[in-house]
This record gives structure tokens, sequence and C-alpha cells, in this order.
């Protein structure tokens, strides 16, 4: 965050809507959110421009976050359903066990809680 007087630039991450009954990644049914982060100037807290807007989904159920490209963002905030399929993940440094559910990093083929085959 910037401020030069009365101006200032700033980030803001906002949740914009949430979707229900998903089939996330990891393979559980999950609720998502639809997340918008974008960069602002503002004068006196009034934002006036808004540029490098991007949205992004969250999983609730293993917290992956999955980028949403511009051509499908518009889709989304007018649907009740995603297509994982046209996502993108960003981060995958953790993944669920299937056998047991703890938290596992992407490197690891077996669990090394229960020694299930990822």
């Amino acid at each position: 965050m910037f401020f030069f007087g009365i101006f200032g630039v700033q980030d803001k991450v906002e949740q914009i809507k949430e979707f229900a009954n998903v089939i996330c990644t990891c393979g559980r049914y999950s609720s998502m959110k639809l997340i918008r982060s974008c960069t602002y100037f503002h004068f006196f807290f009034i934002p006036l421009f808004r540029w490098n807007r991007r949205y992004y989904i969250e999983a609730r159920c293993c917290g992956r976050i999955f980028e949403v490209p511009d051509d499908y963002a518009d889709e989304l905030l007018h649907s009740d359903s995603v297509d994982m399929g046209r996502l993108r993940e960003v981060n995958a440094p953790l993944r669920i066990c299937p056998n047991c559910g703890a938290k596992v990093e992407s490197g690891y083929r077996f669990c090394p809680y229960c020694g299930r085959e990822m």
C-alpha cells in the first residue's frame, strides 16, 4: 500500500460468490469460493481506477487455489456450477491422503502417516 498525501495505491482481495457441491481435484465434494483480486488507485479512500483484475477459486476441503481464465470469469459470475476442467491449479503444495485424511506434500508417492499409495 502506497500513500501520496491524499492519494494511494492498494491491493484488494474479496470473495465474490460461493459454489456448493463441487467435486474438487482431491476427489471430495466441497464448496468453493470465487475470489477477485485487483489493484486500485484511490483518492481519500474512494477507488477511482482498477487494474490487474484476476479471479481465483479456492476449495474449502483442501485449500487448493485455481486460477480462472479471463473468458471464464464472466461465465462464473452468472453460473451456479464450476467446470474444473477450465481452471488451472496455482498451488499444489499439499494433497489429502484418501485413506487417513492427512495433509501430505505433493512430492510423496506414499502417505508418510499410513503408508497408502497416493
